[in-house]
């Protein structure tokens, strides 16, 4: 439906995509901030979280996009490093069109699923930079227009009226059969499982928490600092080194140091690869000469209620670490690479052992 060259899917409908988008309006707002409100906005400004003074939404925001506050370089408030965005609240409008004549039933088919595909999109992913920390969110109106069960509840899970009719949609057309629509197997707790996820390694959770959009990304943002970095090295060392991974101590500081690490064991990559401790060391997955990435299994979302109050969605894609032959390894000056250790059922229990201290 999103467009097919060749004949490689057996169908006589191909070539461009008959789901044509266009922009009629876009998001702005009524009356436009200033220049200084979008380089340091309100949401922002919220005040550093426990003892540690983590500032967590922008601990979420990561440092290439989040500027502490410093006297030194002028700032009094936190500060966006990248100002130019579409603001919280801004509005637009966009046309959905159907390009299919003289088919009534393939013409409805594609409307339905290409309002389910942007359902999908503004319930479970996101539009921009950081969609994975909770940033980059939209909400479509009117694409019940499209696919009615799209309006059908308003609670994002893996049963919701819009998922199950999208497989009955898929499965009609190509003569499949229904997936299983059992739950996943608890996190932590799978064997070997393909490399890519699949329904079955999708699991969600809905916070019980509501409130507004910063002050819930602002306490998982410190929840997740504190649950990544539990190692207090003692009041000696500044706020920003004081507390450190356990990969660090275990594994960075000997090798710098010329030893063994103490554990090979690398828990923290289970939030993504590669990870970069400041300028001493980079854990790195490679495959031979190729350095891969792999992002954040865990997506956190801020979802409305009809009421207008939010609350958080987290869900995670299992896979598998990375492709067959790769490593990881720990790379530092001057040293030779030291092998870590991070497997698939590693991965998600540390996840999963997150997600039962997450707001």
């Amino acid at each position: 439906m999103f467009g097919a060259a060749g004949g490689q899917y057996g169908d006589a409908r191909i070539g461009p995509s008959p789901v044509a988008l266009r922009l009629v309006r876009p998001p702005a707002l009524d009356p436009p901030l200033s220049r200084a409100e979008l380089r340091s906005p309100r949401w922002l400004r919220l005040p550093p979280i426990g003892e540690r003074r983590t500032h967590g939404i922008g601990y979420l925001l990561g440092q290439g996009l989040y500027l502490p506050p410093s006297s030194g370089e002028g700032r009094e408030h936190p500060e966006l490093a990248r100002p130019d965005h579409i603001p919280a609240g801004a509005t637009g409008t966009f046309d959905v069109r159907i390009g299919v004549r003289g088919d009534a039933v393939f013409a409805g088919y594609i409307r339905e699923v290409a309002g389910i595909s942007l359902w999908a999109l503004a319930t479970f992913g996101g539009l921009g930079a950081r969609v994975r920390r909770g940033f980059g969110g939209v909400t479509f109106a009117g694409l019940d227009q499209l696919c009615a069960k799209i309006g059908e509840s308003a609670e994002p899970s893996r049963e919701h009226p819009a998922i199950l009719r999208l497989h009955e949609l898929v499965a009609e057309r190509h003569s499949r059969p229904l997936p299983r629509r059992s739950s996943p197997r608890q996190l932590g707790t799978s064997t070997a499982w393909p490399a890519a996820p699949t329904w079955a390694r999708w699991h969600i959770r809905q916070s019980g928490q509501t409130g507004s959009w910063p002050q819930l990304l602002h306490h998982a943002g410190a929840k997740l600092r504190e649950f990544r970095a539990p190692v207090e090295r003692g009041p000696e060392f500044s706020s920003f080194k004081r507390w450190v991974t356990r990969e660090y101590t275990d594994a960075v500081v000997p090798t710098l140091k010329g030893d063994r690490p103490a554990s090979r064991d690398f828990e923290i990559g289970s939030f993504g690869l590669p990870v970069v401790f400041g300028k001493d060391a980079e854990a790195k997955l490679r495959r031979g000469k190729d350095e891969l990435r792999r992002a954040s299994p865990l997506w956190i979302r801020v979802q409305q209620d009809p009421d207008g109050r939010c609350r958080l969605l987290y869900h995670v894609f299992e896979a598998t670490i990375g492709p067959a032959g790769a490593t990881l390894d720990l790379e530092t000056r001057r040293r030779l690479p030291e092998r870590l250790d991070l497997d698939e059922t590693m991965a998600y229990r540390t996840i999963a052992d997150f997600l039962a201290t997450a707001p």
